[in-house]
């Protein structure tokens, strides 16, 4: 190889992206889209085949979510990030930290544009709800949360938020078949909404507690044991 020449992991997809970055977005994609449940072994040559790329930049991708929470290195192998009950627990409490921030700065600020976007991811999930998959809706349920959080125009909370809600979301893949799906949650996001548009931050945040607690629930009845394998 020439010394001026890029590496494999560097070099450059039609779209400007290396391939390490178009493998970390696509494998990030299908962890937050549900498509593994905790757990779930990954390795670098099957992570490679996925998206046509060769191990190196699969290794740089692996080694990015690792740093984001959503893969583990067990030993000299990789794996879905599996988090235990108190693990969970604590990632709530943070979240709920954050979010509780999040409404309290909505209610003293949101003006009319900032309820009209809210409005309208509302309509876009209860448009979701019969037509889309539970990765699609769990976008849309990030949407939901991160407009809350956009309308104090705090950057740093936004994007200690956009973190955790991402784990959250890899979180959830284990509970997709008990838990009570995307009604549920648009249900909750209305009372969310309503408490918001009264400018009662209290209610809010108890509303954003009820929203938690199915799934704290069901990982507790779960604990201490991890379901692995493929969600479906």
């Amino acid at each position: 190889m020439e010394r001026n020449s890029p590496s494999p992991a560097a070099s450059v997809t039609p779209e400007g992206q290396t391939r390490g970055d178009a493998v970390y977005e696509g494998l990030k994609a299908r962890i937050l889209g549900h498509d593994f449940r905790m757990g779930t072994p990954l390795r670098e040559d099957e992570v490679a085949g996925w998206f046509g790329a060769s191990r190196l930049p699969a290794r740089e991708a692996l080694k990015r979510l690792e740093l984001e929470g959503l893969v583990e290195r067990l030993g000299r192998k990789y794996a879905i990030r599996a988090y235990s009950f108190p693990e969970i627990l604590v990632t709530y409490r943070i979240r709920a930290a954050l979010e509780h921030l999040a409404v309290d700065l909505a209610c003293a600020q949101a003006g009319e544009e900032d309820l009209a976007r809210i409005a309208a991811v509302l309509d876009q999930q209860a448009g979701a709800l019969r037509t889309a998959s539970r990765g699609e809706f769990s976008e849309l349920d990030s949407v939901f949360h991160l407009g809350l959080a956009r309308i104090g125009r705090n950057p740093a909370l936004l994007r200690e938020l956009e973190v955790i809600l991402n784990r959250v979301r890899l979180i959830r893949s284990n509970e997709i078949d008990v838990d009570s799906g995307p009604p549920g949650a648009y249900a909750d996001h209305c009372r969310i909404f309503e408490a918001l548009r009264r400018r009662d931050a209290a209610t809010a945040r108890a509303e954003l507690d009820y929203h938690y607690s199915t799934t704290l629930r069901l990982h507790r009845l779960a604990a201490p044991e991890t379901t692995t394998g493929p969600a479906t």
